[in-house]
């Protein structure tokens, strides 16, 4: 069975329905709709759990027009499962979840239908969601549900041990290991904004009925898109828990001041033809090569076609239903690089409509090589087209710390020479800054510092720590240190938007689990790709806070001098022209930021002797030091720069 569209476009114009799909129940009628216009047939089967033989009712659905089938019940069906039989060609039956379903069984294989406002926290339209003016405001912090606080240092107590490594794991305050505040007040003391949760909608690869089965992902599997993940529940076998927990979570992060954003993968199915989208409308929500065949362009067997009308309209759909049901605050977008420019203006257009400060941005590349015209993606070379949404960094991530995918080389933080340039693009945000022009002017590519993501760590490749590890085996580990203080502020005191993960602000490592037989040396003993490696991988060892607490305070002290002043929160390329001078400073980068109110001077000296440095015109004071400390004695004219640090300095006016 094999439905060809030699149009799409056309197809499209025809057939795209505008309208509601999915569940809808107002409390006196339940109203299901599915958008299947290949189907000879559609029949609603209802059920009494989210698995096994309790199939109570099948119901024969209603073609409507552009191909829409619908049954309308006279009663409300809260608390029920169900799927979609579908029928093509009047003879062949497949069974699937809803792909509108807006929360699912146990290992999401049918559709449940909650009373979402009896799953409400209490207070919940109340809490206030953290205000973030500009992106440039936001300091993100990138987590994993379970990494967050499966391990026993998490300091949630035994008694609450079912809490561990499930949302529930951020509502719990109080926790300490070895004296320092851990989980959710640890996020409080650090300063950061925003949580950035890696994918908590349902996927595929973990069964939510073994929580305790050594199993792990990362969660770029989707199966689900607007459901949750019952793996990070109390109970997955309930279709209400996983939505109460989740809103319980939000509403705690949300009270902190603290907003959510969600980490989406709409750029492929974890699934092909088993997909829900492929059962319902076959060949219609994925990419096809010129041959007919799957195009690849995610590297994970499949390619999504953001271009045709109703994945578009899925993707908005879904948006707004975590926006709106979740409170959600933003969204990252995994290989952003796959959807196309008009799709991603629209559904920035429409999170606009709802809240101009919902934060979005996403990959500029993508995980292979797609049919689709490259002009017409969100590549970061054609950032421009999409200059309100937000593109990962990666020209700084390498400046900072070498080529992520070439172990052994070493960016600024480590010695290399070659990557001046870069570190003074990332400083400006990679925007057209004038007074940079011609030097690195293929870095040029944001078109307001709220586009360029900075960061030097995330869930992808090697954490900062270890990559410093494997990179620069001679130096000594106060030495790695230091290096690591200086990408940090590097990333926290540059123009653009901050980001960081979990853990690197008390230099998280993944130590790899090596196969029987094979030798250890300096780099595969770390994990560069632990999106399925077990715990012990992943976890975030909360002991480590307490023995690199200098590391802490330091990330803490550049947040709180980040927030303390707009001239590191620049909301315009021409404000960077006013306001951001380059100094010649012998072999490293120094800047200044100035205004009619305040004066920076910034050292960032990545060599392994001091350096000294001629302060602008006036007098100073060391407003962070190498420990992440003011220093309030005077100071003018040239200055000493300590090895492996960043020396802030500030004006003092009359």
């Amino acid at each position: 069975m094999r439905n060809y569209i030699s149009d799409y476009e056309q197809f499209d114009r025809i057939n795209a329905y505008d309208g509601t799909l999915g569940v809808v129940c107002d409390g006196e009628t339940t109203v299901f709709r599915v958008w299947a216009p290949f189907c000879t047939a559609v029949t609603l089967r209802m059920y009494t759990g989210g698995e096994g033989d309790n199939l109570i009712q099948t119901l024969s659905m209603q073609r409507k027009e552009c191909g829409v089938w619908q049954v309308e019940l006279m009663h409300t069906c809260y608390g029920m499962y169900y799927t979609y039989q579908l029928e093509f060609e009047h003879r062949h039956l497949i069974e699937t979840i809803d792909i509108y379903a807006k929360a699912c069984g146990v290992n999401g294989e049918r559709g449940y239908i909650p009373d979402f406002r009896a799953l409400d926290p209490e207070g919940w339209d109340d809490i206030k969601r953290p205000v973030c003016e500009n992106p440039v405001d936001a300091v993100i912090y990138e987590c994993h549900v379970r990494d967050f606080s499966i391990d026993g240092s998490s300091g949630i107590p035994d008694e609450e041990w079912f809490k561990r490594g499930r949302f529930a794991g951020f509502t719990v305050e109080g926790t300490k290991c070895n004296g320092v505040t851990t989980c959710l007040d640890h996020l409080k003391e650090l300063g950061i904004t925003h949580v950035q949760l890696q994918p908590v909608n349902d996927y595929a690869t973990v069964n939510e009925k073994k929580p305790f089965a050594g199993q792990y992902n990362w969660g770029y599997d989707p199966k689900n898109y607007m459901c949750l993940e019952g793996y990070y529940c109390s109970d997955p076998e309930d279709g209400d828990t996983r939505i109460r927990e989740f809103k319980e979570l939000v509403a705690a992060l949300h009270k902190a001041g603290i907003g959510v954003i969600l980490d989406v993968v709409f750029n492929h199915t974890y699934y092909t033809e088993d997909s829900a989208f492929h059962k319902t409308v076959p060949y219609y929500y994925h990419r096809l090569n010129h041959n007919g065949k799957f195009s690849n362009g995610s590297g994970c067997g499949n390619e999504t076609a953001s271009e045709h009308a109703m994945y578009r309209k899925y993707m908005l759909d879904a948006l707004r239903f975590w926006v709106n049901e979740y409170h959600i605050d933003g969204f990252r977008f995994d290989l952003m690089g796959l959807h196309d420019i008009s799709t991603m203006n629209m559904l920035r257009d429409e999170m606009d409509k709802i809240d101009p400060t919902l934060l979005m941005y996403g990959e500029g590349w993508t995980g292979g090589e797609s049919p689709y015209p490259t002009d017409k993606l969100c590549f970061k070379w054609n950032s421009y087209d999409f200059g309100r949404i937000g593109l990962f960094n990666d020209n700084i991530r390498d400046g900072i710390k070498g080529g992520t995918f070439n172990l052994g080389d070493r960016g600024y933080v480590s010695g290399a020479d070659h990557a001046f340039n870069a570190i003074k693009r990332g400083v400006s945000g990679n925007t057209r800054y004038k007074s940079l022009q011609g030097t690195a002017d293929d870095l040029c590519w944001s078109f307001t510092p709220a586009q360029a993501i900075n960061y030097c760590e995330a869930h992808d490749n090697h954490t900062l720590w270890d990559k410093l590890t494997i990179s620069v085996p001679d130096a000594p580990e106060a030495d790695r240190i230091e290096m690591d203080k200086l990408a940090a502020a590097i990333v926290l005191l540059s123009q653009g938007v901050p980001f960081i993960q979990l853990g690197q602000d008390f230099l998280r490592t993944k130590p790899a689990v090596l196969p029987e037989g094979v030798e250890p040396n300096n780099e595969n003993i770390f994990d560069g790709n632990s999106y399925n490696a077990p715990d012990s991988v992943n976890k975030i060892r909360w002991e480590r806070k307490a023995e690199h607490i200098d590391v802490f305070r330091y990330y803490k002290a550049l947040i709180a001098l980040r927030k303390s002043s707009q001239l590191f929160r620049m909301r315009q390329s021409e404000e960077l022209d006013k306001h951001l001078y380059f100094h010649h400073c012998s072999d490293i980068v120094c800047y200044e930021l100035v205004n009619d109110r305040e004066c920076y001077f910034i050292a960032l000296n990545n060599r392994r002797e001091e350096r000294f440095v001629k302060l602008p015109n006036g007098v100073f004071y060391r407003r962070l030091d190498e420990k992440g400390r003011p220093d309030y004695h005077r100071c003018s004219g040239t200055v000493q720069v300590p090895r492996l640090s960043c020396a802030v300095f500030k004006r003092l006016f009359d």
